[in-house]
């Protein structure tokens, strides 16, 4: 299998060539020499005043760990190779070039290798006269609670735990008390996972365990085969079985759920693990939000993005955190860590919808009459209609190639929703062109949707000022290429509609006004695009 294309130079190289891109683009970081440990720029002041906090692991789920330093976050992170524990040197150079004499706390993910090389690093560092202590974090609710010590992983809640720490840290709590409040936090999340597709490391061929119809739910963040795998679902089912494992007794076998949120306020991550568009996120969000509501929480906090990922991998990660007065502070406390947050309090609701304002009489559409259905113009609508609406597939294929593939399902959304109005269209043509207009604007969007619109209410208004019908044709037209900025030979629909709106005013018939229409689509296809997105990609 071929390697996966990725913006690199050498997957050796990947990590130090990370680490010097960021430094190279954040002043607020520095390293430690000779190694791949990121620190705030004023560690030296930050450490008089309070507890150094180290954090890290793998490389891989960037923004984590790097992107969560800062004030009232992070003080370091050591970053290991890509999916691999940063070794005992790194963490320990960390812990000994930045702590103060306030020590220093390392917050750790519960992977075998990240307990094992932090934990001999620690114990240096006490030998040497440090003050340290370790968090570990095991969010990862996707196995049965007794599958003994590296069934929890690590996951998303980390980053919690980073702002409840750094807080309580800038506050100038003790190294004990800062990882009491640490731990706490930790023992009140649960986070699981759902993947569409697998990552793909740096200078690796692509997994292909997951096809094109499965998902996987309960993996973890570095590529590991999930608790089960499933057929596609849609997301809202997707979260409820992520929300199933975190607050449902049945998920463990005991009888008792990872996290009872029944009457308890929450905080909620919904975060991608790597290539989920913010979109998607906002989908996961809404049922996430709703769902909780739905089994007595009260969520109080919430942020969406990404913000502890796996390389490319296309999953999210819904993370559940019970939260008191304190835990709040915590999580309210100003940070400039730059990828933490937006942190959103709707504690006390969001705001409700602005109503819709009614257009001014003059220039509102008047409601449909009905008659223009059984009238020979509204054949003619119907049948152009059900044409376009059956033209779907070829103009999807023939937009996958000149544009972004949207066309085809652009305009069968606007046939359809005319065909749906056009009972209720007069049979007053200037009237059914402003409707037409309405049903357009309503279904379709885009630029084809926005351009079809000018032209019926154009058509529609040059009707109603007592102008023919082939006027009023060339008037959408003319505003099409007022508004859209086309012209004849530019590629676009204008090259139809100019050849169709010159036949019309010279009396032609309407086969040989379809005839012209035709033949200026044909031509077409000769011509180098001057608009749209076909300009961009060149001949096609």
């Amino acid at each position: 299998m071929s390697t996966a294309k990725k913006f690199i130079n050498d997957a050796t190289d990947v990590v130090e060539e990370m680490v010097q891109g960021t430094l190279a683009s954040n002043p607020k970081l520095c390293r430690v020499a000779g190694t791949h440990v990121l620190a705030r720029a004023d560690y030296k002041d930050a450490s008089q005043s309070q507890v150094t906090l180290i954090s890290g692991g793998g490389s891989g789920h960037e923004p984590a760990h790097a992107g969560f330093i800062g004030d009232g976050m992070l003080s370091a992170a050591v970053l290991g190779g890509v999916f691999a524990s940063p070794s005992v040197s790194a963490v320990l150079s960390a812990i000994t070039a930045l702590s103060g004499p306030k020590g220093c706390l390392l917050i750790v993910k519960n992977y075998t290798g990240d307990r094992l090389n932090f934990g001999i690093a620690m114990q240096k560092a006490i030998a040497a006269g440090i003050p340290c202590e370790m968090v570990i974090v095991a969010d990862d609710c996707a196995l049965p609670k007794d599958k003994g010590i590296t069934g929890r992983r690590g996951v998303a809640g980390t980053i919690f735990v980073h702002k409840v720490a750094g807080a309580a840290a800038k506050a100038g709590l003790s190294v004990s008390e800062v990882a009491s409040e640490a731990k706490k936090a930790a023992e009140m999340m649960g986070s699981m996972g759902v993947a569409l597709d697998t990552c793909t490391l740096p200078g690796s061929a692509k997994n292909d365990r997951l096809d094109s119809g499965t998902i996987e739910i309960g993996l973890g963040i570095h590529g590991e085969p999930g608790a089960c795998q499933s057929p596609m679902m849609p997301s809202d089912s997707l979260v409820d079985k992520a929300l199933e494992a975190i607050v449902e007794p049945a998920a463990n076998g005991d009888g008792i759920p990872y996290l009872g949120v029944s009457n308890c306020e929450v905080a909620v991550l919904v975060n991608s693990l790597g290539a989920t568009s913010p979109m998607e996120l906002s989908v996961l969000a809404r049922r996430t939000l709703s769902t909780l509501k739905s089994k007595g929480a009260k969520v109080s906090r919430v942020m969406t993005g990404a913000f502890m990922t796996s390389l490319d991998m296309a999953g999210f990660s819904v993370t559940i955190l019970k939260v008191d007065d304190s835990i709040k502070a915590r999580l309210d406390a100003p940070t400039d860590a730059p990828a933490w947050g937006p942190m959103y309090n709707i504690s006390a609701g969001v705001p409700g919808e602005i109503p819709s304002p009614s257009l001014p009489a003059a220039t509102s559409s008047p409601q449909g009459s009905g008659g223009c259905v059984d009238s020979l113009f509204g054949r003619q609508i119907k049948a152009a209609a059900e044409a376009v609406s059956a033209s779907e597939a070829q103009l999807t294929a023939w937009d996958q190639v000149c544009g972004d593939g949207d066309c085809g399902i652009t305009m069968q959304r606007g046939a359809q929703q005319v065909l749906k109005d056009l009972p209720s269209y007069s049979a007053d043509p200037k009237d059914c062109m402003r409707t037409l207009a309405d049903s357009v604007s309503d279904s379709m969007g885009g630029t084809s949707g926005a351009l079809l619109e000018i032209f019926f209410r154009a058509a529609g208004t040059a009707l109603s000022q007592g102008k023919s019908a082939s006027d009023a044709f060339k008037a959408g037209v003319d505003a099409m290429m007022f508004y859209g900025g086309g012209q004849a030979g530019y590629r676009t629909m204008l090259d139809a509609l100019l050849p169709a709106s010159e036949a019309l005013a010279q009396g032609k018939s309407l086969t040989e006004v379809s005839a012209a229409a035709s033949a200026g689509a044909e031509a077409t296809k000769t011509m180098v695009a001057k608009a749209g997105r076909a300009n961009w990609v060149g001949q096609c």
